[in-house]
């Protein structure tokens, strides 16, 4: 049995212990009991904050020190109300400084405060993290002369956890518009209160910030000059030639007059208190109208000139009149009618609202103008939605349409060559734009932009040798084609042969150097694809129009282009079929019942959706809905990105699988609408044993 007697005195100070007039008892152990060094101090223990702590027996012994720091949150008198409150500035420091004041409160919030961790599952972080805070909300109250804790309190803590107000609530110290049930969760947050209005510590300016942006990079273009400013003694602070900024900006508006005095003039701290205030948004909505419109009704123009619309992005512009006011109210409900988001639709109406205050309500307002507006201030806004809503009201003028950047690239190319060359190359174009052959199926500035980069490097080498066309032998064709492999090679055969076949009909050449040049080319053959990358393909997208599409390609081989021009009057519900135009013919396309549901449900959502879209495409997008063009391609091809897979691909597969179960490729011109050689191609591939060659 082991006899032991602590002295906290003599553990703290053995010096001073020594001196007094008392004695020790010292700790003995019988032999037969010990089973351990015996320890009569108790062990030192290294401590999370680095240093090491007296034992549990010598803390108990030592009085507690007494924390409580008067400057903070000094007490004021029960009930009474202040003439300006002032707004709280509670930190976690100030909880450490006033621990002893409220010892007895926190006692009693103590029990509450573990059965609240204890519903919650919360830490013992979270308990002295709640027990500071709970010191800071009382300190709180005792200031503000109350009986119970209010909302402006418990905001501003700066941070409250999770149940402290289930714990005022508890004890009944919580205000009565504060005593409802909430939900907490572990972890849960609150969401962040309001900045109340305070002045910024470094130029005194009022804002909402502790340091206002203007101070904040003015310490950081000076933050190696600190000290105290040379005129008004404030300080330390970053400084400039030996005054802070708002004596160097008093210094520069005033003059060098006011380094006499200290004085010190307040002001706001930029937009961040004003913006978005209810009292600022009150000054706009009541504020007189400056100004009638710039252009007068009836004026006429005597010459366009583009105006400079820039100095109208960030000004404060005038008040609506009634015309202006009536126009914004129906460009509201047009938006609003069209499910626009509203970041979308803020600033298509303030260039609504500039257009018509400056240039009229009823005025007609040109494109290339309100698209001068929109790269201004439009911000994210869609320029063709307002512009649509304009046309409806006939009160838009459309610019001339803007050349193509193919054909702009095309007619570029062509001017570089020598004069005969360029002419001659001229002529080419016309022929494939149909301008000698009326009949003639029209070729696109695109195609012809790929076969002028195909007959790059062969018209380059014919410049330099001679002065037109016609000297081109078929030599020189021939070397032009043999200088590639490839796939490079038949491209750029097919490139000569279209442009001297054209020269050819327009008699600029007498015989045609391409006609014994042959080129033979490697045919891929299409694949198959694995079922298990087909298996759910309609389930990887819960959008009608994505589900439409993939029905269409996956069951019926539709192509991107077709799916794209397709219109509403192509669609024969009655018959349970789809028009196909194409510049060759029209196909039809007889839809199963899974196409068939899957386009109900799409021409629902559509209608839904847009009921006053102007596009009679069979599908639109949010952003072709308020015009006439069709969707793009990228939108078609990236419908099968969730599932891994591309349009080419899934048609392909679903040709060469009908293509199995039939050797007649007839049958597959009737299904699918594809030209007799496609057809024996995919024949080809699915039955090797026919391989031969493929009619032209």
């Amino acid at each position: 049995m082991a006899v032991t007697e602590y002295d906290a005195a003599w553990y703290f100070d053995p010096a001073q212990a020594a001196e007094q007039p008392a004695w020790t008892q010292l700790a003995f152990c019988l032999p037969a009991s010990v089973r351990r060094p015996a320890l009569p101090t108790g062990i030192y223990r290294l401590q999370t904050d680095g240093r090491y702590h007296a034992p549990g027996w010598a803390r108990a012994q030592r009085p507690a020190l007494v924390v409580d720091d008067e400057r903070i949150c000094p007490p004021a008198v029960r009930g009474q109300v202040a003439l300006f409150p002032a707004p709280y500035r509670l930190l976690e420091r100030h909880a450490v400084a006033i621990r002893s004041r409220f010892q007895d409160d926190l006692i009693q919030l103590k029990p509450l405060v573990g059965q609240v961790q204890s519903e919650h599952c919360l830490g013992r972080a979270w308990r002295v993290s709640a027990m500071n805070m709970l010191a800071l909300a009382l300190a709180a109250r005792d200031a503000a002369g109350q009986d119970v804790v209010d909302a402006a309190i418990l905001d501003a803590l700066p941070h409250r956890p999770v149940g402290v107000t289930r714990v005022l609530n508890k004890a009944g110290w919580l205000a009565p518009d504060l005593d409802r049930e909430v939900v907490l969760l572990p972890h849960a947050q609150r969401a962040r209160p309001q900045s109340q209005p305070r002045s910024c510590d470094h130029c005194l300016s009022w804002g909402r910030n502790q340091v206002c942006d203007a101070c904040r990079g003015w310490r950081r273009v000076y933050a190696d000059q600190r000290g105290c400013c040379g005129r008004c003694g404030a300080g330390p602070l970053p400084l400039r030639n030996g005054r802070c900024r708002d004596c160097t900006r008093q210094r520069l508006r005033l003059g060098p007059d006011t380094d006499a005095s200290t004085w010190r003039q307040l002001r706001f701290a930029g937009p961040s208190l004003a913006n978005g205030s209810a009292a600022r948004r009150e000054l706009r909505a009541n504020r007189p109208e400056l100004s009638p419109p710039a252009v007068l009704v009836g004026q006429a123009t005597i010459f366009e000139i583009e105006r400079d619309w820039r100095p109208l992005a960030g000004a404060l512009l005038p008040a609506p009149l009634p015309p202006v006011k009536a126009l914004l109210a129906d460009f509201a409900q047009y938006t609003s009618e069209n499910h626009w988001h509203q970041k979308v639709h803020e600033p298509m109406a303030r260039v609504l609202r500039v257009a018509a205050t400056w240039l009229g309500a009823d005025t007609v307002f040109r494109e290339d103008e309100l698209r001068a507006m929109h790269r201004v201030f439009g911000g994210t806004g869609r320029i063709r939605g307002l512009l649509a809503f304009l046309d409806q009201r006939e009160q838009l003028v459309t610019s001339p349409p803007r050349r193509n950047r193919h054909e702009a690239f095309v007619q570029r190319t062509i001017a570089a060559f020598p004069p005969r060359i360029s002419d001659e190359l001229g002529t080419w174009v016309g022929v494939l734009r149909g301008t000698s052959r009326p009949h003639h199926r029209v070729t696109d500035y695109a195609t012809m932009r790929r076969y002028l980069i195909y007959l790059a490097a062969p018209l380059a080498d014919w410049t330099t040798r001679y002065t037109t066309l016609r000297q081109v032998t078929e030599a020189d064709v021939t070397a032009a084609v043999t200088a590639v492999k490839g796939p490079r090679a038949h491209e750029r055969a097919v490139a000569i042969r279209s442009l001297f076949r054209a020269l050819k009909h327009t008699k600029l050449v007498f015989a045609d150097p391409t006609r014994g040049v042959r080129i033979t080319r490697q045919e891929l053959l299409p694949t198959t694809l694995a079922p298990d990358r087909l298996a759910g393909l309609l389930e990887t997208s819960s959008n009608p129009a994505t589900r439409l599409v993939l029905a269409l390609v996956a069951l019926h081989a539709t192509s991107g282009t077709d799916l794209r021009n397709l219109v509403l009057s192509d669609v024969l519900l009655t018959r349970r079929q789809l028009l196909i135009r194409r510049p060759h013919g029209r196909h039809v396309v007889h839809l199963d019942n899974t196409t068939a549901d899957l386009l109900h449900a799409w021409l629902r959502y559509r209608h839904q959706r847009w009921p006053r879209t102007v596009n009679a495409h069979l599908l639109v997008t949010q952003q072709t809905a308020n015009a006439t063009d069709p969707v793009s391609a990228d939108y078609v091809y990236r419908r099968f990105d969730p599932a891994g897979l591309t349009l080419r691909a899934v048609r392909a597969d679903r040709i060469l699988d009908e293509a199995r179960e039939t050797e007649d490729p007839v049958h597959l011109v009737r299904v699918f609408g594809i030209s007799i050689t496609t057809a024996m191609k995919y024949i080809h591939a699915a039955h090797p044993h026919r391989a031969g060659p493929v009619p032209h």
